[in-house]
C-alpha cells in the first residue's frame, strides 16, 4: 500500500526534498523483522540499531566490480554497481535504487539534523541516508541528483 508523506516534508529543508517526490509504503515494525543469524555484530548495529560504520572503513567503498548490492539481512536486491559512484563521503554512494520497491524512506531528525533515512524495502533494515540537491546530476551526468550514502555493513555483493 502506498501513501503520500507530504506531512513529513514540511518546511523548506533541502535534505528532505526527496520526501516530496518519492512514494512511501507502510511496512511492518522493525521489531518484527527476522534477523539473519549469520550477521556480524557490526551488521546488526547498522541494520537493526540504525548505527553507522566509521567512514572510509567499509568493505564496498572502493569496490569496482560489476554486480548487484543486496541487503545483508534478507538478500533483497538494492543497488546495481552501475549506479555506484565516488562521492568522497567515506561510504558507498549510489544515485538510484534497482526498483521503486527496493527501499523505504523515512524522516530522520536525530543528531540535531534533518535527513532522510533509507531502509530495505523488504525487511526494514537501516541502510543509511539519501541526500539531494548536491549537484551530482550535473557533475557526473546522472539521471538523478540523489546521493544514497550507504553503510557497507548493511550490504552484500553478488558479482554478475
Amino acid at each position: 500500500m502506498f501513501r503520500s508523506v507530504r506531512s513529513l516534508s514540511h518546511g523548506g529543508s533541502r535534505a528532505l526534498s526527496c520526501l516530496r517526490t518519492r512514494q512511501f509504503h507502510v511496512t511492518k515494525a522493525i521489531m518484527t523483522t527476522k534477523w539473519n543469524p549469520d550477521l556480524t555484530p557490526e551488521q546488526l548495529s547498522v541494520l537493526r540499531d540504525k548505527g553507522t560504520e566509521r567512514p572510509y572503513t567499509g568493505t564496498y567503498l572502493n569496490n569496482k566490480e560489476e554486480g548487484t548490492y543486496h541487503c545483508a539481512n534478507c538478500d533483497a536486491p538494492l543497488y546495481s554497481s552501475g549506479a555506484k559512484f565516488d562521492s568522497g563521503c567515506g561510504w558507498p554512494a549510489f544515485y538510484q535504487e534497482v526498483s521503486k520497491d527496493a527501499l523505504t524512506y523515512h524522516r530522520d531528525s536525530s543528531l540535531g539534523m534533518e535527513r532522510v533515512e533509507i531502509c530495505c524495502g523488504r525487511c526494514g533494515g537501516h541502510l543509511g541516508h539519501v541526500f539531494e540537491g548536491e549537484g551530482w546530476q550535473k557533475m557526473f551526468n546522472h539521471p538523478t541528483d540523489a546521493r544514497h550514502c550507504v553503510n557497507s555493513a548493511s550490504l552484500k555483493f553478488a558479482k554478475n
